[in-house]
């Protein structure tokens, strides 16, 4: 399954949220600032109506409501308005010149309920003294709104009536939606902007959220058995973080001390066991010669100093892989020619594989020299080729190589045995771990032991199948000649 990025969702999940609620805040915006223009231009029609609707009648003088709408809307906006009077009856008396053609002034039926209180409007000045007594106050309905849509075109109609006649105020409402429109414009544009700058800072809160979660992973993967002891420091982390950067160092100060525990028993039974293991030997020696023709007895004292010999060894190698657990594996670094060396011990190796009547084949250039300590070098070589005569068929084939690859020397040691699974191969160079097709009595420590001490050497080791054989391959750095 592909690994998430914690920071990237981070980002993403701030960025859409964040997106969402800027989204949730234009659209109220929008509403609001939509309801509140239509409040407004309601109102200004509403002091529009009431002004000329108290006092209106069917002969009322439309050329000075004309003038009055100026005076009342400014010159600019008394563009988009316009009236229209229609009598109680239904007969249209006046459309003003803005009135849209596609709207029916019949249309618009006033509300039945009169208004309470009264609208309290200023009375205006009387022309003469026939109008004066002409003019008064008359009871106006409760105002009613409507938004209408024609085409491309909205308008906003207030409906002003009294007993005598109803009075029709509208106004287009282009310009509310031009101004509503330019800010929508500008908060869509302002978006992006706003939303790299959330990602941003998310990946900036991020980075420091998680700077102690990616400095406790660097510590995870520089931990080894030899680096037990290393602990991370809290530094400036947050609270959080600072209790599981404490409780990983907890951790770590138990393993060092099981580690040092089981490492230091490993190391103890080795030793101890050295010296009884020492003098049973010398036992089974001494009665192997006092046995004297009792064939009986002889095959039996050969066979527990065989097993004795495989014991010491399984010590020796214990000892060895505790040594290198605990990085006290000592090295002798000196100049080794594996060339020459792997010659000799080919011979030695030629010994086991005559049993099983298995042909030994080298490849080995010369002169290639490394640095390090012979004794050890030789258990990796006769390691690798007992690996290799023990996992073989009878009758099979060893191909030994050695050759040079740029600043380190390549060593292969092919054997024509059976295939190695790819879960095998995971695990063959675990401790006591034996593959499913081993054969004789391996205790499953060699290839540990090889990968331990080629490790030390600054070298690598790894298992690969080819051609239907089986090779394991050691890289080791080169020196030159002296």
């Amino acid at each position: 399954m592909r690994s998430r990025s914690f920071r990237t969702r981070i980002v993403l999940w701030s960025v859409l949220v964040s997106g969402a609620v800027l989204l949730t805040f234009g659209m109220v915006a929008w509403w609001s600032l939509q309801r509140d223009r239509i409040s407004a231009l309601d109102e200004s029609i509403s002091t529009f109506g009431f002004r000329h609707a108290t006092r209106a009648s069917a002969n009322a003088d439309v050329e000075r409501m004309a003038l009055s709408m100026v005076e009342n809307f400014g010159e600019e906006r008394a563009a988009t308005r316009f009236f229209a009077f229609v009598t109680s009856q239904g007969k249209v008396l006046h459309l003003s010149p803005g009135w849209p053609a596609s709207i029916d002034p019949l249309s618009f039926e006033p509300s039945p309920v009169l208004l309470d209180p009264q609208p309290s409007v200023p009375r205006p000045p009387p022309r003469d003294d026939r109008e004066e007594s002409g003019r008064r106050a008359r009871p106006v309905y409760t105002p009613l709104f409507f938004s209408v849509g024609q085409k491309d075109d909205t308008f906003r109609i207030g409906v002003f009536a009294n007993a005598e006649v109803r009075l029709l105020v509208g106004a287009d409402l282009r310009e509310l939606s031009g101004e509503v429109d330019a800010l929508s414009r500008a908060f869509l544009l302002a978006l992006p902007g706003a939303l790299l700058l959330i990602g941003g800072g998310a990946w900036w809160i991020a980075r420091g959220a998680l700077r102690s979660i990616n400095a406790l992973g660097e510590g995870m993967q520089q931990v080894s058995a030899r680096s037990l002891g290393t602990r991370l420091e809290t530094g400036r982390a947050d609270r959080e973080f600072a209790a599981i950067v404490a409780q990983y160092n907890s951790m770590l100060e138990r393993l060092e001390r099981s580690f040092h525990q089981a490492t230091r028993f490993s190391a103890d039974a080795s030793h101890e066991l050295k010296t009884p293991v020492a003098v049973m030997r010398g036992t089974l020696e001494r009665a192997l010669l006092e046995s004297g023709d009792d064939s009986g007895a002889q095959a039996v004292y050969s066979e527990l100093l065989e097993q004795l010999d495989r014991q010491k060894a399984i010590l020796e190698g214990l000892l060895l892989l505790s040594r290198a657990d605990a990085g006290q594996l000592k090295l002798s670094s000196e100049p080794v020619d594996l060339s020459a060396k792997l010659n000799l011990w080919l011979e030695d190796a030629g010994y086991l594989a005559e049993e099983r009547d298995i042909t030994i084949r080298s490849e080995i250039d010369s002169g290639l020299q490394v640095r390090g300590d012979v004794g050890l070098l030789q258990q990796v070589a006769h390691n690798l080729f007992s690996n290799a005569v023990r996992h073989n068929v009878d009758g099979g084939e060893i191909v030994c190589r050695l050759h040079a690859g740029g600043d380190f020397l390549i060593l292969d040691i092919s054997n024509t045995g059976p295939q190695i699974s790819e879960s095998e191969r995971e695990q063959i160079f675990a401790r006591f771990q034996r593959g499913s097709a081993a054969q004789g009595t391996g205790s499953g420590l060699g290839l540990s032991l090889v990968r331990e001490i080629v490790t030390a050497h600054g070298g690598t080791i790894a298992l690969q199948s080819e051609d239907g054989k089986t090779i394991f391959r050691v890289i080791l750095p080169k020196i030159s000649p002296v």
